[in-house]
């Protein structure tokens, strides 16, 4: 029981962020993280250890915000962004901190108008700082296919921050 404390204590925060991104509402990724939490902790007996923990539980967080949105798919979600950009902004004066709140909800809102799966694989990467390797274990691709798809939405996110046209989803 204490070394799945530990590795609650290790991933929550990485585990919730991602949530909160995919949901947009942070009370939807707490419960998501508590269920995520729930399910690795009754499957633990089946991790076999061939891929990292932090990939298995993005895996499972990942298949558990799909099983939420069948099960809720005519729910209108309410986007929740600024509840992200606070957490991750630490500035001191008040004008950094009005500047980064600008250039992440920028970033984020461009990270929206990218096609799927590389919404994910941008915000693995960047905000959770996941390897290629561990993205394409958690899409079960290669880690090349990883790094050409982040490779691809990085181009993107430039073209649609400079002004460009935004991907249609």
């Amino acid at each position: 029981m204490d070394e799945f404390r530990h590795l609650y204590n290790k991933y929550e925060k990485q585990i919730y962020k991602y949530l909160i991104y995919l949901s947009e509402d942070k009370f939807i990724a707490e419960e998501l993280t508590q269920e995520t939490f729930l399910k690795a902790f009754k499957s633990i007996y089946s991790f076999k250890g061939q891929s990292k923990v932090s990939t298995w539980l993005f895996q499972i967080a990942k298949y558990t915000f799909y099983s939420y949105l069948r099960k809720n798919k005519n729910d209108e979600q309410v986007a929740d962004i600024s509840t992200f950009k606070n957490e991750i902004t630490n500035k001191e004066t008040p004008e950094d901190i009005y500047l980064e709140k600008e250039e992440s909800l920028g970033l984020l809102t461009a990270i929206k108008n990218l096609k799927q799966p590389q919404q994910e694989i941008v915000i693995l990467r960047i905000y959770n700082e996941l390897s290629f390797k561990e993205i394409g274990e958690i899409f079960n691709q290669s880690d090349r296919w990883a790094r050409v798809n982040f490779y691809r939405a990085k181009s993107r996110l430039v073209s649609i921050i400079n002004g460009g046209e935004e991907d249609e989803k």
